[in-house]
């Protein structure tokens, strides 16, 4: 037993510990390789680019003196590229990385529309916004490095929810113009009361605009115009829909949003 021991040692002296150093430098340079290759799912990363955004908001309202950077007939855009860590097995965008880069657009858009007012620990919170679900649809691929934009507007809403829309484009080879359609998502919001004796107490879309100081007139006019109080902002003539009603719960709800963007997407 002992000279097996022995002849261990010597083994590991004569044959393993000249090359350590070589291993050494080897596993660190694909440590480093595995960290830039997936650098975007790092902890914290994902946070910080969320948290970036955010404060560009911030910043925005301190500068302007008003709380909202957008207006809710606007489009808020995001704009990414696709790296290793957002690919499948098939090396292209995967589904997960559609949700995930679709949480910068949703957050972006909200804070963008409603300002400090919906952000967490902000002394002038007064709203707090929570996704009710969401769905995707997708067109084309996203390859590779390739960029891509999200863009997102305001969709739909009633008396409860409020619906955003997400197109997700790529730059055509004609040129940055020529833009193709690739997916297409929507997410359903909920705005309820931060704090006070009203706490979680559902805000209506427009009430929720209003106490940030948008103007929304036109947007009040529409809503009385509209039938069972689903305010659709897409002209009619443009697009068909079928049976967009009943919002009496949450499932007739989405089952019906789910139908229009599935009805846009065929459009498109």
């Amino acid at each position: 037993m002992l000279q097996f021991a022995a002849n261990l040692i010597s083994f590991y002296f004569q044959n393993v510990r000249p090359y350590q150093s070589v291993v050494r430098k080897h596993v660190r340079r694909f440590i480093l390789l595995m960290v830039l290759l997936n650098f975007k799912s790092l902890p914290g990363v994902f946070h910080a680019k969320m948290g970036l955004r955010i404060a560009a908001v911030q910043l925005y309202s301190i500068r302007h003196g008003r709380q909202f950077r957008i207006k809710p007939t606007d489009t808020s855009v995001v704009r990414e590229r696709v790296w290793f860590d957002d690919l499948d097995l098939n090396f292209h965008f995967s589904n997960s990385s559609y949700g995930k880069n679709c949480d910068y657009a949703r957050v972006k858009y909200v804070t963008s529309l409603f300002g400090p007012s919906v952000l967490p620990m902000h002394p002038m919170r007064r709203i707090a916004f929570a996704l009710g679900g969401n769905q995707m649809w997708f067109k084309k691929e996203i390859t590779l490095f390739q960029s891509y934009e999200i863009r997102t507007r305001l969709l739909t809403w009633n008396q409860k929810w409020f619906v955003i829309e997400h197109r997700m484009y790529t730059p055509s080879k004609a040129g940055a113009q020529d833009r193709k359609l690739c997916a297409i998502g929507i997410s359903k919001f909920v705005l309820k009361y931060a704090g006070g004796s009203w706490k979680n107490k559902t805000i209506p879309f427009l009430d929720a605009l209003e106490m940030v100081g948008h103007d929304v007139t036109e947007l009040r006019a529409l809503e009385a115009r509209s039938q069972d109080g689903n305010v659709v902002l897409w002209p009619k003539e443009d697009l068909e829909f079928k049976s967009f009603g009943g919002w009496d719960d949450r499932a007739a709800a989405v089952g019906n949003a789910l139908e229009l963007c599935e009805t846009m997407l065929l459009k498109e």
